[in-house]
């Protein structure tokens, strides 16, 4: 309701840590490097942050739906991509 304050509260439990082997996943910055990416629909980060040799996201092996949302409108992009221990795969 306008000129009302609501205090809200949330008690969050972390998730348990996940156990090696890793796999990589890496995506290609074009222009949009805010763009969001989603894996399994949960947010992970910024296409930037995933987008050379020395930054990806360490990932336990499986299967995983990823999605990237540009920051600036425009189409989703959405794959599914088979991690392996040791590999990287490049998401474009």
């Amino acid at each position: 309701q306008a000129g009302k304050t609501t205090v809200l509260a949330q008690t969050l439990k972390p998730l348990p840590l996940a156990k090696k082997p890793f796999g990589m996943l890496r995506t290609t910055v074009a222009s949009d490097k805010f763009a969001a990416v989603y894996l399994n629909d949960k947010f992970y980060g910024h296409v930037a942050e995933f987008h050379n040799c020395v930054e990806g996201l360490l990932l336990p092996p499986g299967e995983y739906t990823v999605r990237i949302e540009p920051s600036s409108g425009g189409s989703s992009i959405t794959k599914k991509v088979q991690i392996e221990a040791g590999k990287t795969v490049v998401v474009p």
